[in-house]
């Protein structure tokens, strides 16, 4: 007896599976809404970038998060321009500093992981 199955790429994207499908975009997201408080904040200009009222913005997409103000990577990498090593007030985030994402992973990631996989069960 002959079995048929669909090819992998077809279960893929029906799953939502595939790059820059539903549960790629919603990993992103999740990773961007837990990244936040790791985000250094002072005006709340940066941390707002990516995640604000609740909702991403338009620089959360499918496969990157984008932190566009131009001192960006130097908070990310914690250096000044003048190369001082910086200093994060922790007033609003007072898990902020630099590389906040690897922060973010090695805190949150088993949660994240959690989000997305209950997300992949509501969907089938």
């Amino acid at each position: 007896m002959a079995v048929d199955f669909p090819q992998t790429s077809v279960i893929i994207a029906e799953l939502g599976l595939e790059s820059g499908g539903d549960v790629h975009k919603y990993f992103t997201q999740e990773c961007a809404r837990y990244m936040d408080k790791y985000v250094p904040y002072r005006t709340g200009t940066l941390a707002h970038t990516v995640w604000y009222n609740n909702k991403p913005t338009a620089n959360v997409e499918a496969d990157r998060i984008t932190y566009s103000q131009e001192y960006a990577s130097y908070v990310y990498n914690g250096i000044t321009k003048n190369g001082n090593r910086m200093h994060y007030t922790k007033t609003f985030h007072r898990w902020a500093g630099d590389h906040w994402d690897e922060r973010m992973k090695s805190a949150e990631m088993d949660t994240i992981v959690k989000n997305v996989q209950r997300y992949l069960d509501r969907r089938h």
